[in-house]
């Protein structure tokens, strides 16, 4: 978690006990296929996890690294494990699991066709056949119809995997690698698709918006908290009050007949029933044997929702007959033979549940304490593991140990009673040592690079199609309660008081002893400069005992670089340095790309040349980011005036700003005071950050000033903006956007002048179609499709069988100064080092 435990814990109390309750005895279980984070289905998830005790989890194609980002500067890499983060955050909330396939979101994309080229179809319908293997739902519901209905190429292909893996997951000719790995054919009942998109053919309609006594809120206004945790993508959400509903239709059903669409719940026509699962059995003695112990658990935890109702304090002994009598069921499970492993996986999974139960019906909650977050290879850390018993009966500590990676040395310090008595609370400290040689933490799909738009996933490995991997530390503690033992575990957490925010929650992670970062990553050399470039390497130290050194970097043959080296000194863990060097690029140095690199050598001798940045927001776990202290200059023929005077107004997280200065130019980033009341005639020109009218009220206040400042003679540069922007008339002349907006997402697509002599296309850089080479993602979105008059369009382009577009760039003359609005992806290009972005806003800047 990011925080401390929140107010209310689904797993502790008498909130954990009737959760847990809610689920034990029966089978349901649902696995909803989306294509990105945010799709999901929140209010079903919340309804069937918090509402009915059922299992169910969210299948994301993908981590939405392709996105823009709200909150922060991360995009890409970065961005995903912000968003795979905050589906976390999210399930936290609603109670669901959480899934990916290996697919990287490359960016918008039209069609199922064009989205196929980037993700293998093979490769993606494995994935989902995998997750549906592994988790064994009944049920699927596919939110994408997989037709063009869905829009985005990427939605069509996630409706077009879920149909096709509901067939091919319980078909042992399909990907049979995974039934060698253990997982067996699997093949669900019944296939919905969400209806939330086009409700023409509904045919079950969910109310998501019953009042929960015990939670005290409604599964939707649950699903819209849990919404609101994709902040990077804009979906805060109001929790309303009062009846909503969650819509499917019925695809395909295993369960009942194509001509009996009326149904009342998802799981009709499913046998949802434990004790059901033996009909399943070929043998008759083996069913005969199980029915008992199974028949007994299941009445035995009805009668306990009862009690716990009417005499909570009764739930306890209760709990333990019905986890003894399960146990046993379980045991015979595992002898059975062929034809019971399922029923085997079912009743360990009830099993789990009810240790759940039990633990929060006696009062009991495990926890386990580091004193450090961030390691390095060989260092010590002290873990406490805590157990208390805010019950009132006794409980017996059986075992307790330190989960960690291989080859990591744990010592217990000190011995403790065996029994924790009721009201106190009992600490076992360990003293944990890390490898020498141990690697550092990295989420597992990013340990080896990327093969285009799919991320490479270790062989074989467990953690294939989570989230991330498991906790380094975990600490286990069998528990003797109520006659019986209950496993438990707690991922070991360094935790803090922040002075604003109180308890904060971080993972441990193994990083190096020296981090070193290189910045900026993309730097641009206009050739003819005559002013060096400079860089910057920030080195950060994890050494307990601190660590100092040198720092140089690494050149291109016949650059220069001063100094030629620089000494640091890290004190101690956590502290900083930074090292700051002029580059300059060789005589006569050629058109191109020409990469440095940064490297620091320890007194030891230790050598270092990877930094990470670190992803830390108040609502999602911290992570980390790691990447080569690497930079890469792009050389080329670019002419700006320096004495223009330049102004930005962040938006969403964007760069543009810096590479503005990257051509040498001075820019003034305007906070909120200047904007509203400073002197804006003091510059020549004010660019405005992407989506700026969504994030930043103050644009909006001040949306006359800006007006004004292009009367009186300046230029407004407008980045592209939302439906808001368009439909508020913020701009001098009207322009409209279509709703789903015009955009080229071929970042390929012919690029056509439409006025050849404007000089936004010679002055002070002659613009050509070398200038639209080397684009990434996307030619640019939210094009308006009609405009005033007054605005001169100066660019066409098209995706591939579309009508052309000419709303890219617009240009209109506004009392004595320039009104220019552009959709084209500037905030893309420029930071992955474009040559022809930089050349066209020079131009753009310096447009008279």
């Amino acid at each position: 978690m990011a925080t401390a435990q929140g107010v209310v814990d689904p797993e502790h109390g008498l909130v954990g006990v009737a959760q847990s309750l809610r689920g034990l005895g029966s089978v349901k279980r649902v696995l909803v296929i989306g294509a990105h984070p945010d799709d999901e289905d929140t209010s079903l998830l919340a309804f069937l996890v918090r509402g009915l005790g059922a299992d169910a989890a969210y299948l994301a194609l993908n981590r939405g690294e392709g996105g823009q980002n709200l909150i922060g500067p991360e995009l890409g890499v970065g961005l995903g494990l912000v968003r795979a983060e905050e589906l976390l955050a999210a399930r936290r909330l609603d109670g669901a699991g959480q899934f990916f396939t290996r697919a990287y979101d490359f960016g918008y994309s039209k069609s199922a066709d064009e989205t196929f080229r980037f993700w293998p179809k093979d490769s993606l319908l494995s994935d989902v056949v995998l997750a549906i293997r592994r988790y064994r739902p009944q049920v699927v519901v596919s939110i994408f119809t997989g037709t063009t209905r869905d829009g985005h190429g990427q939605h069509q292909v996630a409706g077009i995997l879920a149909r096709e893996a509901f067939d091919a997951a319980g078909d042992p000719s399909r990907f049979p690698e995974q039934l060698a790995g253990g997982l067996p054919a699997w093949a669900p009942v019944k296939l919905y698709r969400s209806t939330r998109f086009d409700t023409t053919n509904t045919t079950l309609r969910i109310e998501t918006g019953t009042l929960d006594l015990l939670l005290g809120r409604s599964y939707h206004q649950i699903a819209m908290a849990s919404r609101s945790q994709h902040r990077s993508q804009d979906m805060g959400r109001i929790e309303p009050l009062g009846p909503r509903q969650t819509r499917v239709e019925l695809l395909k059903s295993r369960g009942i007949a194509d001509t009996e669409r009326s149904e009342a719940s998802l799981f009709d026509g499913v046998e949802t029933s434990v004790a059901a699962l033996l009909s399943a059995l070929p043998d008759d003695e083996v069913r005969a044997g199980l029915e008992e112990p199974i028949e007994a658990y299941v009445d035995l935890v009805k009668n306990v929702a009862d009690i716990l109702n009417r005499r909570p304090a009764e739930v306890i002994s209760h709990l333990g007959q019905a986890l003894s009598i399960l146990r046993r069921a379980i045991d015979l499970a595992a002898v059975a033979g062929p034809g019971a492993e399922h029923v085997h996986w079912v009743l360990r999974r009830d099993e789990a549940k009810l240790e759940v139960a039990l633990t929060a019906a006696a009062g009991v909650i495990v926890a386990a304490f580091s004193d450090d977050d961030l390691v390095i290879p060989g260092q010590s850390l002290e873990v406490e593991v805590q157990i208390w018993n805010g019950g009132d009966g006794p409980v017996d500590i059986r075992a307790l140990a330190l989960e960690t990676p291989t080859g990591w040395k744990v010592d217990r310090i000190g011995e403790v009673d065996a029994a924790v008595l009721p009201g106190t609370l009992s600490r076992r400290r360990f003293q944990v040592t890390v490898p020498l040689d141990e690697e550092q933490t990295r989420p597992y799909f990013l340990r080896a690079r990327r093969t285009g738009a799919a991320y490479v996933w270790p062989a074989e490995s467990p953690e294939r199609g989570l989230p991330f991997s498991p906790p380094l530390l975990e600490a286990r503690a069998d528990l003797g309660i109520a006659g019986n033992v209950v496993h438990r575990s707690a991922e070991a957490v360094y935790r803090f008081a922040d002075q604003a925010r109180g308890e904060v929650r971080r993972p441990l992670r193994v990083v190096p002893a020296v981090s070193v970062e290189l910045a900026p990553a993309t730097s641009v050399w206009p050739l003819g400069r005559e002013t060096p470039l400079d860089f910057s390497v920030s080195l950060r130290g994890e050494v307990p005992e601190g660590a100092e050194g040198r720092v140089w970097l690494e050149l291109p043959a016949g650059w220069r670089v001063s100094p030629a080296e620089a000494d640091f000194s890290l004190p101690g863990p956590g502290r900083a340095a930074t090292a700051e060097f002029e580059v300059e690029p060789a005589e006569e140095t050629e058109p191109g790309a020409y990469d440095l690199r940064a490297w620091a050598e320890t007194a030891d001798g230790h050598r270092y040349q990877q930094g990470y940045s670190i992803i830390d927001y108040t609502h999602i776990r911290r992570n980390l980011l790691y990447e080569e202290a690497a930079a890469r200059i792009e050389a080329f023929e670019l002419d700006v005036d320096q004495d223009l005077r330049v102004a930005y107004v962040p938006g969403a997280g964007d760069a543009v700003a810096e590479a503005v200065g990257a051509m040498g130019l001075r820019v003034d980033v305007l906070d909120e005071r200047v904007l509203a009341s400073g002197d804006l005639s003091e510059y020549d020109v004010i660019v405005l950050g992407i989506r700026a009218y969504e994030t930043n009220p103050t644009v909006v206040a001040s949306n006359e000033r800006l007006l004004g400042f292009v009367r009186a003679g300046g230029t407004l540069i407008v980045q592209y903006q939302q439906y808001r922007y368009f439909r508020e008339s913020y701009t001098p002349y009207a322009m409209r956007a279509r709703f789903p907006h015009d955009r080229v997402s071929d970042e390929l697509a012919p690029v056509a002048v439409l006025a050849p002599r404007h000089p936004v296309f010679h002055v002070p850089n002659r613009i050509g179609e070398s200038d639209f080479q080397g684009w990434v993602q996307e030619r640019g979105l939210y094009f308006p499709y009609e405009w005033d008059e007054r605005y001169q369009a100066l660019l066409e382009m098209a995706d591939p069988g579309e009508e052309p577009k000419r709303g890219g760039l617009l240009v209109a003359r506004y009392g004595e100064g320039l009104y220019v609005y552009t959709g084209l992806s500037l905030f893309r290009q420029l930071p992955a080092g474009v040559p022809g972005a930089f050349r066209l806003l020079a131009n753009l800047l310096s447009l008279e």
